[in-house]
């Protein structure tokens, strides 16, 4: 069972903040629709389930790469 939590993005996607925990996505859904007119933009609410660091679809870089120094 997976928790869904509702937040607030500001700017970055490494920027937000928790406004609640939910144990459905319909259920985090429809608490969304509720408090996203609260807020301008550049602020998104949304519901998710996976803060891994930037919230990326793409496959990581690996682990013996990185930045040139």
């Amino acid at each position: 069972m997976k928790e869904w939590l509702l937040i607030v993005w500001i700017g970055t996607t490494t920027n937000f903040t928790l406004l609640g925990y939910y144990p459905s996505k319909e259920s985090c859904l429809e608490a969304r629709k509720v408090v996203a007119g609260d807020f301008e933009k550049p602020l998104v609410v949304d519901c998710t389930n996976d803060l891994r660091e930037g919230r990326s679809e793409l496959p990581s870089r690996g682990h013996n790469t990185g930045l040139v120094k």
